[in-house]
């Protein structure tokens, strides 16, 4: 019984291979008759007006009707049908036993209808048979090859340029839109092998491609945005991609389509931007706020795009400061903080163009939720891709003060703690020490690590150098975190903890909360605080009144205090300086002196001369000009204008901040004198104390001059000038201006001369304020030109801002208004809508005229992902295209 029916069905398997035989040997047959011109356009009229001819009362009698030619047409058109039905799922031509009959199939195809007059007269559903079934024959490798022998690459591209250009100027017929989105799928399947895609670029295919990027059809721009997607995997095709004008339209998507098309035009815009002309493009066109508005979306393959996009955008640091500007920082900072559930599809965000991509478009449901690993890994990719925008944004200090700023330090850092295992999970904490080693790069960011990390873990963090981008230099440091123990990593979190901004305060001094120790100094702490009543850091100095420096007795110290306050008190009424810090306050509580000041963000001049050190750098000559000019501007103010000698003026008391800003600082010990009179108190640190002071002398202004040259000097070589371990050695060497020579044609005579002349031990010798500046007349008037300069174009920008701010603000109003006139019910749901999904003001534009786009959208993906309020494009409309058109993978 078993043998009968084993030989019925071997039966059965030779009569239907004999049938396909059959079928296959009729269509070749078919389709090796090559059509002339007329007979092709005689045909194609024929079919257009059979309707209407026999419709007509007394029909025409045509005699010279192709009769034989029709019914060839009509079988053609039907075995290539059958062919399309029966190879649906056909993957592998070359390996079946009718190979063979595949591969003339194929030719006869290319030479008799590809590459003839008959595709451009034959009737439309002729031609998209025939596409159909190419597209079918050449998913098999060995097929491509054939076709690209064939010249049938060129002659398809040089058909869907035609067909798109009837497109575009006669309106999306039904017939045109089926061959292109046959035809763009084509294109996708021959570029997924990376040695086809040149083909494809020869053949100019990619412009057409391009251009269908502005059609309003989802299933032709899905399509295009495919076929694209996979060219721009290598380098060479991505340049000649990014040449062409399509930014604009992919800016246009990402603000107006559905969900899907956004997906793919952010990936399709991630795999450009490597180029130089795209990322032009996207800030003349204004994309940046268009890019940061989709990061309020909850798709995490969209988010992961977009913010790769952000990492090429940064290599321009105008287009940093732009992003920044836009409020990029916090928008990255937001993702990496927050608790936001993210929803997404099960393909690898890595690979979200791939040679099966349309069969799985079929497949994926947009707000599908993913299982806890899966959602595990692509959230830590979505975090890595954050890291890094972060990590270029703080090759700027502006944007690394910023990062600072909003709290960034323990965010990132939170990120190194191993919660979980996996790989990608590893990986982010390696992207979380590169930025945090970014950030500590930042002269000014240093202070906030030493107390960050133990000992162990911060000479590792030190040894992997500055601005090091390659992730493995971090292996070690990730490595080292993952085999503590869990003592260990207590210890840790507590010290990440204690940089948190956002904690309860340490204490609370006369309304002031205590947020950060900034340091201590020769007469007490300085602390970051923040007044309860208001929303303004600020900084506090605790001065000890128990210090020598106030007198030996209680009486003395008292009268002493008095004074300081009554001076400080002088000091804050009167000083107005960008180059000096603005006192606020001065209050005593207990046996502390307080005075509250302006939060200076940058480091002390002391501790830039030793971080240059230890990188065995120097100041160059024009920083060390450009410093000193501030700090000459800053005492002509005091000494001419308030009458006031700081008497404490050292590299502890000068801040440097964004572009080497100074900010003199530490008042405590200033004080005003009357006109022509001498001060005699002895203060101030004595190694930058001038020989008056030494000899406990009446001074002036003067002194301050003294200290300047100091200042200068070690400038100039980052040693003070003078120096002993010996009181009276130092004290003699004072007195006596007594200093190693600054190192011969290290710098111009210009700078040794300032140096010497400030340091003049005759203070009838040594220059005021005013002379010192006449010496440097024309480098000030050089800083002031480019002062100015910088003026009028942060200006220019403020109004560029303002306008472009301004423009997105109406347009958004103008849309709202005209929907809410055109839609009154449904006003009422769209604004629940929008209250529960807010969305940023940038780049937000709606369009709801269905004629002119049929999948719109709130640029914002909060509001894509409620599509039931506005008109969907859901993945049934696609399947069932891709049933009525068979052209399933």
């Amino acid at each position: 019984m078993s043998n009968t029916v084993k030989k019925a069905r071997q039966g059965e398997k030779i009569l239907l291979k004999s049938k396909a035989s059959h079928d296959l040997r009729r269509l070749q047959s078919l389709l090796a008759k090559s059509r002339p011109r007329q007979e092709v356009a005689a045909l194609s009229h024929s079919k257009a007006c059979s309707g209407g001819a026999r419709r007509s009362m007394n029909p025409p009698k045509d005699t010279n009707r192709p009769h034989r030619s029709e019914s060839d047409l009509s079988s053609e058109n039907s075995e290539l049908e059958k062919f399309s039905i029966t190879y649906r799922e056909q993957r592998c031509f070359s390996s079946h036993p009718l190979c063979k009959l595949f591969s003339d199939i194929l030719t006869s195809l290319v030479n008799n209808r590809l590459c003839s007059d008959w595709i451009d007269h034959a009737p439309p559903e002729s031609v998209l048979r025939v596409l159909i079934c190419l597209r079918l024959l050449i998913r098999d490798p060995h097929h491509q090859k054939i076709l690209h022998e064939l010249q049938g690459i060129n002659l398809l591209a040089r058909y869907m340029e035609s067909v798109t250009a009837m497109y575009m100027s006669c309106g999306e017929k039904a017939f045109a839109s089926q061959k292109l989105v046959t035809l763009t799928y084509m294109f996708q399947k021959l570029s997924a092998a990376e040695n086809q895609r040149v083909w494809v670029i020869k053949s100019g295919a990619h412009r057409t491609l391009v251009k269908l990027l502005s059609t309003t059809d989802s299933s032709v721009l899905l399509g295009a945005l495919l076929a694209l997607t996979t060219l721009a995997e290598s380098p060479e095709c991505k340049k000649e991609i990014g040449e062409l004008p399509i930014v604009e339209s992919l800016l246009v998507i990402l603000q107006e389509y559905d969900l899907l098309s956004k997906r793919m035009s952010a990936e399709l815009l991630r795999l450009l931007s490597p180029v130089q002309h795209v990322r032009d493009q996207v800030r003349e066109l204004e994309g940046v706020p268009v890019l940061l508005s989709l990061l309020h979306g909850q798709h995490l393959k969209l988010l992961w795009s977009v913010a790769w996009v952000l990492v090429q955008l940064c290599e321009d640091p105008d287009t940093r400061a732009e992003i920044r500007s836009w409020g990029g920082v916090q928008q990255l900072l937001r993702l990496l903080n927050s608790d936001r559930r993210f929803v997404s599809d099960h393909s690898s965000i890595e690979t979200l163009s791939s040679a099966n991509a349309a069969g799985r478009i079929q497949r994926e449901h947009m707000t599908e939720q993913l299982g806890p690993q899966e959602e595990m890994d692509n959230t830590a990719a979505l975090q890595s891709a954050c890291c890094t925008a972060l990590t270029e944004m703080s090759l700027d200090d502006t944007s690394a003060h910023h990062i600072v700023q909003e709290n960034g330090i323990y965010i990132i850092t939170k990120l190194i703690l191993p919660h979980n295992s996996g790989p990608k999970i590893n990986s982010l904490q390696c992207y979380a020490f590169r930025t945090l080693r970014f950030l500590f790069s930042v002269e000014r960011n240093r202070h906030l690590f030493k107390r960050l990390f133990p000992t162990d873990l911060f000479e590792l963090f030190i040894d992997v150098g500055h601005y090091v981008r390659d992730l493995t230099a971090y292996e070690g440091l990730q490595t080292k975190v993952s085999l503590y123990t869990e003592v260990e990593l207590d210890s840790l979190n507590d010290s990440i903890e204690v940089v948190d901004q956002n904690r309860p305060p340490l204490r609370v001094i006369n309304g002031y909360s205590i947020l950060d120790h900034l340091g201590t100094g020769a007469f007490g702490s300085v602390f970051k605080v923040l007044k309860q009543s208001g929303q303004n850091l600020l900084a506090l100095k605790e001065v000890n009144l128990h210090n020598p420096a106030f007198g030996k007795d209680k009486k003395s110290r008292d009268s002493n205090v008095e004074k300081i306050i009554s001076e400080l008190t002088i000091i804050k009424e009167q000083m107005t300086h960008p180059n000096i810090v603005k006192y606020y306050k001065t209050f005593l509580e207990g046996d502390k002196l307080y005075i509250v000041m302006e939060l200076i963000e940058g480091v002390p001049l002391a501790e830039h001369f030793n971080s240059l050190k230890e990188k065995q750098q120097q100041l160059t000559e024009d920083r060390i000009w450009n410093i000193f000019i501030q700090m000459c501007l800053a005492l002509r103010y005091l000494h001419k204008e308030k009458r006031i000698v700081h008497r404490d003026l050292t590299p502890n008391n000068i801040m440097l901040g964004e572009k080497d800003k100074v900010t003199i600082t530490d008042f405590g010990l200033a004080k005003q004198k009357q006109e022509n009179s001498k001060l005699t108190s002895v203060v101030g640190t004595i190694l930058y104390s001038c020989p008056e002071v030494v000899k406990n002398e009446p001074y002036g202004e003067k002194a301050d001059i003294w200290a300047l040259g100091c200042i200068l000097y070690q400038m100039a070589t980052l040693q003070p000038p003078f120096y002993s371990s010996n009181m009276l050695s130092l004290a003699s060497k004072i007195v006596e201006a007594v200093y190693e020579p600054v190192e011969e044609g290290a710098f111009s005579e210009r700078v040794t001369e300032m140096i010497r002349w400030c340091l003049s031990p005759d203070a009838e010798q040594r220059p005021d304020i005013v002379a010192v500046s006449s010496r440097i007349s024309d480098l000030m008037m050089r800083l002031m030109d480019v002062l100015y300069t910088s003026h009028n174009a942060l200006e220019r920008r403020a109004e560029r801002d303002r306008k472009r701010a301004q423009k997105y603000f109406h347009e958004k109003h103008k849309s709202w208004t005209d929907y809410s006139h055109s839609n009154p019910s449904r006003e009422g749901l769209l604004v629940k809508t929008e209250s529960q999904a807010p969305c940023s003001s940038t780049g937000c534009s709606l369009n709801h005229n269905e004629q002119k786009k049929k999948s719109s959208a709130c640029v914002t993906p909060d509001c894509v992902l409620n599509r039931e309020v506005q008109e969907p494009f859901t993945s049934s409309h696609f399947e069932l295209y891709l049933v009525r058109t068979y052209i399933m993978w």
